[in-house]
């Protein structure tokens, strides 16, 4: 009996350890076949050392090597937001590192080839756009402008250099006449041909300044007030004369890459607005670029032929003190014209005794030491292997130790061997008895009915290793929103998540639910669609924004149907045009109206999304209230925000955080995913044409002007805020395709 119940105590433990160990030995295999995606790569300490940049648990991981023998040194966190982007310069032999975190908090680090990590910024400092369209680089160094567009955030300008990081608060009525309500850079601003960057201000006063784009030894920026009586062109003409006295810089000599072709490097004149002679590279350098490295140096690389298609790359380090050229053509080996002009391609260099350095985002890096002519390259992939083969991802007792002490299974063996063969064997049957027959009697007694899952919680309960959790749906019964929790075990790879739609059996009387699965659930009507309904009436209610609340009646085949829409300017819904209308659970909304005939559900793609915030306004039209949400659509880890308006049953519950499913057309979803990666700014309408609806949402053929190029728009909008020429919206666009979509509204 004593040998019977050893092996009682003893089997169990043998195989949960046994089931420990496989788990480790996965996690084991895992890391090594799928190393994360390393996206930056920079060499540290004339190529000793490597430090890349990888997907980790908290956004992003620094990860310090020894390039000898590929040892990781040290890991570093680096805060993050989805879009992961980073702004790095070189200075004081340390590498200088800016994230954003889910806030828009800007965390800098400074880390040292040691792996030694000082972060400057105590995440105090808001950056309230894309880190990219907010980050310049100026001689080595790093200009973050925060616009001050939004409420939540103040404009700003931080400068990190010396490894150092400064920042002044444009806000602060010492340094300005009036509160900034907007900050842009000048035109080539950060340009080589330009002594001192240049900002301009548009004050809450509705005046204008001009502020230097770098901060000076007391660490402020110079402003120049123009005077009423100037142009803009003479106000920047004396804001430079007063930034170049300021910082006293040299303008007289810069680096200007010509317009016309073959673009050559002439030297250039701000003072005068005049180009002077070409710059005597060793070899002619055409459709060149120029990289101003740091405070004595810039960098020329370019074509050996006037036609880069034809010619090889090559490049030179130009002293503008000593006037000498540093051939670089060993680091460009291996590299074409095309990836060394591509904006993820960029090089660093500290002062005229340090190597000169680049780095390929998602591809390599590489160093180039000009006083010996020592160079080496690695690629991304190359990393991720030094990952797959790290000592820490393979299989040892020690290591196996490791992860026993980080909370492995054995860790409850204690319990778990004694209690686990009971619950398997035992309680399952009794509570599949028991739904099985509480089911039957719910489907008896209650009613159908769709809901929405708004919360879930695990009670703490497993069944055959699947948690039990407590699902709170919301549903609408006899004009009433109700709200029920049903518990379920589910596994984790089939988990419902909030906004989810699922059917219901509720029982009235008892005030209980179940969930039913597709067997469970009788033959339900579809959505009905109503083709060709007359607009007969249109009702008046109040001003919403700058758009006419409305109630449209429309009628097809001797029933009136009445929708509550708002109707923006310069866009009418007149009598007797034709729509087609959706009938869903009860509530008529329209589908299109006007010439849209698109039915087509092929290109729908229906996607997760998040409310971020509600703003109700007092229009009530048949018991329904006008919301204006801004909704943050998800799709794999990319994300875009949306705003829209929607007349809501008085009785349906809404609240910021709440998941709701979004459905979008799949192409319009990819594009405003790649317009919203690239460029953003302010631009003019200067035409709008309507073309009926894609549900109560106009679609607009918008024309805007920026500078001197015109984007078209082709999008939906939204009634509430409307489109008009004259407008200023905050646009995404596309230099190439000229495409653009609206990020921002001018009355937003």
């Amino acid at each position: 009996m004593r040998k019977i119940g050893l092996l009682i105590y003893l089997v169990p433990l043998v195989v949960i350890s046994m089931i420990a160990w496989n788990d480790y030995a996965d996690e084991i295999e895992e890391a090594q076949n799928n190393p994360a995606a390393v996206h930056n790569i920079f060499y540290l300490d004339e190529g000793r050392k490597l430090f890349s940049i990888a997907d980790g648990e908290q956004g992003l991981q620094g990860m310090i090597y020894t390039t000898s023998n590929h040892q990781l040194e040290n890991t570093i966190p680096l805060v993050s937001n989805i879009f992961k982007d980073i702004a790095v310069a070189y200075q004081n032999k340390q590498l200088i590192v800016a994230t954003k975190d889910n806030n828009d908090r800007l965390s800098v680090h400074a880390i040292d080839s040691t792996g030694n990590s000082k972060e400057l910024a105590n995440r105090s400092i808001i950056i309230n756009d894309y880190l990219k369209n907010s980050t310049y680089m100026w001689r080595n160094r790093i200009v973050l402008v925060n616009d001050g567009w939004t409420k939540q955030s103040k404009a700003g300008l931080t400068e990190i250099q010396n490894g150092q990081l400064h920042s002044i608060d444009l806000s602060d009525g010492s340094v300005l006449p009036a509160r900034p309500t907007n900050v842009d850079t000048t035109s080539d601003s950060f340009e080589s041909d330009v002594a001192i960057p240049m900002l301009v201000a548009t004050l809450k006063d509705g005046t204008s300044a001009y502020i230097s784009g770098i901060l000076d030894k007391q660490y402020r920026p110079s402003v120049y007030l123009p005077k009423s009586d100037s142009t803009s062109y003479e106000e920047e003409e004396q804001a430079q004369q007063q930034f170049v006295q300021h910082f006293q810089t040299d303008p007289t000599r810069l680096l200007q890459v010509e317009n016309d072709y073959p673009k050559q490097v002439h030297f250039y004149n701000q003072s005068t607005d005049q180009v002077g002679a070409l710059l005597p590279t060793p070899q002619p350098v055409y459709q060149a670029q120029i990289v101003l490295l740091n405070d004595q140096e810039a960098l020329i690389t370019g074509s050996t032929t006037k036609d880069e298609a034809d010619g090889k790359l090559l490049g030179y380090i130009y002293n503008e003190k000593t006037k000498q050229f540093t051939d670089v053509a060993p680091l460009l080996t291996n590299k074409t014209y095309d990836q060394v002009t591509n904006d993820n391609f960029t090089f660093y260099k500290e002062n005229i005794t340090t190597p000169l350095y680049y780095s390929d985002k998602d591809t390599s890096a590489g160093w180039f030491n000009p006083q010996d002519g020592s160079v080496s390259q690695i690629t991304n992939a190359e990393v991720e292997q030094w990952q797959a083969n790290d000592p820490a991802n393979q299989k040892s007792w020690r290591g196996f130790l490791d992860y026993l002490l980080e909370g492995g299974p054995i860790v409850f063996n204690l319990i778990i061997w004694l209690i686990i063969p009971f619950l398997l064997l035992i309680i399952p049957f009794v509570i599949q008895f028991i739904l099985r027959r509480r089911k039957a009697n719910q489907l008896q007694k209650g009613i159908v009915t769709q809901a929405t899952i708004i919360a879930r919680a695990e009670t703490g309960t497993y069944i055959n290793e699947q948690p039990q959790v407590q699902f709170t749906v919301q549903f609408e019964d006899e004009g009433v929103l109700r709200k029920v929790n049903i518990k379920k075990v589910v596994s984790y790879l089939q988990m419902p998540s909030i906004g989810d739609s699922a059917m219901i059996s509720y029982d009235r009387r008892k005030q209980t639910a179940i969930f039913l699965t597709t067997e469970d659930v009788p033959t339900q009507p579809p959505s009905q669609i109503l083709y060709n309904a007359v607009l007969q009436k249109i009702d008046t209610y109040e001003q919403v924004n700058r758009g006419q609340a409305l109630l449209l009646h429309f009628e097809l085949d001797g029933q009136t149907y009445s929708i509550p829409v708002v109707q923006p300017n310069g866009f009418q819904y007149r009598l007797w045009d034709k729509a087609n209308l959706i009938q869903i659970a009860g509530m008529t909304r329209l589908l299109s109206y006007g010439v849209l005939t698109d039915l087509n559900k092929k290109d729908e793609l229906t996607l997760q999304g998040e409310i971020i915030s509600i703003q109700p306004f007092p229009v009530r039209i048949q018991q329904r209230q006008l919301m204006l949400m801004e909704v943050l659509v998800s799709q794999n880890n990319q994300r875009i925000q949306k705003v829209s308006s929607q007349f809501v049953p008085s009785q349906l519950s809404l609240s910021v955080g709440n998941q709701l499913p979004v459905t979008v057309k799949q192409h319009e979803f990819q594009r405003d995913l790649r317009l919203m990666q690239g460029k953003q700014g302010s631009a003019k309408v200067i035409a709008v044409e309507f073309n009926g609806t894609t549900g109560e949402r106009p679609l607009a053929r918008i024309t805007v002007e920026r500078g001197n190029a015109e984007y078209t728009l082709e999008q939906s909008i939204e009634p509430v805020y409307g489109v008009e020429v004259g407008d200023e919206l905050w646009i995404a666009y596309d230099e190439q395709t000229r495409e653009a979509m609206i990020v921002k509204y001018a009355s937003m």
